[in-house]
């Protein structure tokens, strides 16, 4: 169902292809530079966002748990193929 209103908005097809034409238009450097300040951006607004404590601990906790149950495999793995 769409709605109509008075202002018109381009569909994402359209947005899609203007963002194409206008990257398209730029060296190689200029795409680094804009990647680069999207990154900044985005960093930035992570940390303003008040949520950038809570998502490095659950990202650590995340990667300590994988490092546990890596070294478990792998310690399982030992002592089952030394039975044999």
């Amino acid at each position: 169902m769409s709605v109509k209103l008075p202002i018109s908005f381009p569909s994402e097809a359209e947005q899609l292809q203007q963002h194409l034409e206008a990257i398209h238009g730029l060296t190689s450097s200029e795409r680094l530079l804009a990647v680069a300040d999207a990154l900044a951006a985005a960093e930035t607004l992570s940390m303003f966002g008040g949520r950038r404590t809570a998502q490095l601990e659950y990202h650590r906790r995340r990667k300590e748990q994988w490092h546990r149950r890596i070294k478990e495999f792998i310690s399982e793995h030992v002592a089952t193929s030394n039975v044999k």
